[in-house]
This record gives structure tokens, sequence and C-alpha cells, in this order.
């Protein structure tokens, strides 16, 4: 065996299929976003954020580790349970997908507006930002 084809096998070893890394579809990110939305899932929800995510809840943000995050949409889904969530709004560039949800609860007669931008990491899309907003009535 030549060198190129040994360094060719020894490549396609190091990146064979248990290293790969599969692009996300837009349907499969935002399935797992809504379904962690609405079971009220604050573990799931953290768990598809960057390590540090910028939550704004009803006014100024900032940056939560994904231990904070969890803590805080666990409070949040407590006082506002789900009754149903839909993207209106989605926006793609290349390098970020920008979300606008409307989150209706019970305790809230309009949708509570939330929005949320995401970025690649080597295939996979996470929330890099999280505003909820004041629900308009």
């Amino acid at each position: 065996m030549n060198r190129f084809a040994s360094i060719v096998l020894a490549v396609t070893l190091l990146l064979g299929p248990g290293n790969s890394v599969q692009a996300q579809s837009r349907e499969q990110v935002i399935s797992e976003i809504r379904a962690s939305i609405m079971s009220a899932d604050a573990v799931g929800l953290a768990r598809q954020t960057v390590s540090s995510v910028e939550i704004a809840l009803f006014g100024e943000g900032r940056f939560y580790s994904r231990g904070q995050a969890t803590l805080l949409l666990k409070e949040f889904f407590g006082d506002f349970p789900p009754d149903d969530f839909k993207i209106i709004n989605f926006t793609q560039t290349p390098s970020a997908w920008f979300l606008e949800g409307a989150y209706q609860t019970k305790a809230s007669k309009s949708p509570i507006p939330i929005f949320m931008r995401l970025r690649n990491s080597r295939g996979v899309w996470k929330i890099r930002e999280l505003l909820i907003e004041e629900a308009d009535g």
C-alpha cells in the first residue's frame, strides 16, 4: 500500500461512522424544541442550548450556564404551564437561525412571544439566545 493510500485509510478510520457529525434538518431541530416546550421539559430545552446561553424573561437578559438555564426554565414552566407553542416566523442565514414563536398558556389571554437565535456548531444547531416577552393583553 502506498503512503497516500495509508493516509487516506487512517483518516477514514479516525473520522469513521462513530465520529461523523450529521447535520440536523430544520424540521428535526424545531420538532425537538417544540416537544421540550410543550412537555415543559426544562432539562430537554436547556440541553438544546449552547453552554452559555443568553436568556431574557420579560425584560433584560443575561448569560446563564446550562444548569442555571434549567432552573430558570423550570420556574418559567411552573409559573406558565404550556398549552400550545407554534413557530410563526423562521429566518435562516448560513450561520444563524431566528425563530419567532407564540407560547400559549392558560395564565395568559394572548400568546407570549418567544424569540430564539440558534447557531451552528459542527453541524449541530443550538439555542444561543432565548427571549421571552410580555404578552399583549
